[in-house]
């Protein structure tokens, strides 16, 4: 069995917040507007009961409310299926990366 040592635990702590910044940045470039909203859920869903679980079903919402709203704000012609993957991870990049360095930074005071 490997023994973990405490020096160890900092550097995991370091890359897993490099790795969540890179996700953040990607997940802006795709998309900015669903990435912004994706950090609004991120950081409200850090402070409700069951985080975890409306983490994902926010993403999914998030992600169809803004495929609907962008034809009306002319920023696509129509709903797609494949733009809306492509904010799912928009979505996703921003808001589980937020939510989870949050709870691995106070786990971690």
């Amino acid at each position: 069995m490997a023994v973990m040592h405490r020096a160890s635990v900092p550097m995991q702590f370091e890359l897993s917040v490099a790795l969540a910044a890179m996700m953040s940045l990607l997940a802006f470039m795709i998309d900015w507007p669903r990435a912004v909203a994706g950090l609004v859920l991120g950081a409200v869903c850090r402070f409700l009961p069951y985080g975890t679980i409306l983490v994902p079903v926010g993403v999914l919402l998030v992600s169809a409310l803004a495929e609907l709203l962008y034809p009306l704000f002319g920023r696509t012609a129509e709903p797609h299926f494949w733009s809306f993957f492509a904010g799912l991870f928009a979505v996703a990049g921003t808001a589980s990366s937020l939510f989870i360095t949050i709870r691995n930074l106070k786990d971690r005071l």
